[in-house]
């Protein structure tokens, strides 16, 4: 198991975060009721041209988690994580989390996610994020911003 930072501007890193991503917002979009959510959106190319820092969880030189954020100036924020559901309920998201906090600086840390995804609510609930807005994006269909302040 290793944690770093991804190059994702590899086409062929890329087309693994893309599958990775497709698999685990699958799943949230189920969650959620909601299949119209922007990761759907996103292809190799647009990962590859993407300004956002992607770190990835590793086994075996397998890419099967990955966190990818933007450090703005007066917060981080976190733009999606996402573990391959084959790897689910292992603690990947946990220690994507923890290896952000570690290695960024003491700024407070922002993230947003489909209200109806218990797990990843609760996963940042456990981080100490608080729920700081909800908005409904299309009809019953809400999001929840979440903020952990350092």
């Amino acid at each position: 198991m290793a944690i770093d930072i991804l190059s994702h501007r590899d086409p062929k890193v890329a087309t693994d975060i893309l599958k990775i991503q497709q698999e685990s917002y699958a799943v949230e979009a189920e969650l959620i009721n909601f299949s119209d959510i922007p990761p759907f959106r996103d292809s190799v190319q647009s990962i590859v041209e993407n300004d956002e820092t992607f770190i990835g969880y590793m086994i075996e030189e397998k890419i099967v988690g990955v966190l990818a954020y933007k450090e703005e100036q007066e917060e981080i924020d976190i733009y999606r994580m996402m573990v391959d559901p084959a790897y689910f309920r292992r603690g990947i998201g946990e220690s994507l989390l923890k290896h952000l906090f570690a290695t960024m600086p003491n700024k407070p840390v922002v993230v947003q996610t489909g209200k109806g995804n218990e797990p990843a609510v609760n996963l940042y609930l456990k981080y100490g994020f608080e729920p700081v807005d909800e908005v409904e994006v299309e009809p019953d269909v809400w999001i929840v911003m979440m903020k952990k302040a350092q």
